[in-house]
């Protein structure tokens, strides 16, 4: 038999032995000023993903995403990113909650027979109406844009402009989740400002010809500092508009 104190040293050598095992916990990382990558916007793009170098760029191109060639790969951080994404995605969510809930009320209205089927019809445009409008002037609604870099060209002034290109990420119908566009800024003579018009038309800034039709963004003035100047300058000039943002590129001689 052990003594107590023999008992006692021997409870605590064996309970140091049994280290109780840690795991870490696996977050996502995202920028604090990102008005982004939340938990409320869905996006495919990821500057701060440790295999961004690796990673597909997947394009719109009529109803379907295409992946570009594995030898493209996103900027490693946003030239553009605007500063009411969240809130234009939750409008557009909250308004079409709005007209579900307005579905519901109308077929209420529509089989009650104390009311006649012109408020059924009162309330669905009463409650869709909203919903339409805020679809109709955010649709050209850009969120981010990247600049889209070769991985088998070095990175040189002389590359980056000769074939530059952009990824205009653009909230979907529901608010939820974003989609990319790829936009060619090299030789894109089309490529303007939009007219101002009086007219009730979306919210838009940028135009330019695609595939035979009109292609429109929406980009706020003012917020990316210099490399959106620089964007800038080349869609005014492009426009006749001088605001003295325009940089040409000397030719090597």
């Amino acid at each position: 038999m052990l003594s107590r104190g023999h008992r006692t040293l021997l409870r605590q050598a064996t309970c140091a032995r049994i280290t109780p095992v840690r795991f870490a916990q696996k977050t996502t990382f995202k920028s604090d000023d990102s008005s982004v990558d939340t938990d409320e916007i869905l996006t495919g793009n990821n500057p701060w993903s440790p295999t961004l170098y690796n990673d597909i760029v997947y394009i719109r191109k009529g109803l379907k995403n295409v992946a570009l060639p594995d030898n493209f790969r996103l900027s490693y951080e946003p030239l553009y990113e605007a500063p009411g994404a969240k809130y234009v995605a939750m409008l557009k969510r909250l308004t079409l909650s709005f007209g579900v809930i307005g579905i519901y009320g109308a077929k209420l209205l529509y089989e009650l027979a104390q009311f006649d089927d012109i408020y059924a019809l009162a309330a669905l445009a009463g409650t869709w109406g909203p919903a339409l409008a805020v679809q109709f002037k955010t649709k050209d609604y850009v969120t981010r844009i990247f600049r889209l870099y070769d991985k088998t060209k070095p990175q040189t002034l002389e590359n980056l402009v000769s074939d530059e290109k952009l990824v205009m990420e653009k909230l979907n119908a529901t608010g939820g989740k974003t989609y990319n566009q790829l936009l060619t800024i090299s030789n894109n003579k089309s490529l303007k400002l939009c007219p101002t018009t009086n007219d009730i038309v979306p919210y838009r800034s940028w135009q330019e010809d695609y595939d035979g039709h009109k292609r429109y963004f929406y980009v706020a003035d003012n917020v990316g500092g210099m490399k959106m100047d620089r964007i800038w300058g080349i869609i005014e000039h492009n426009s006749g508009v001088d605001n003295g943002r325009f940089m040409s590129i000397p030719e090597n001689s």
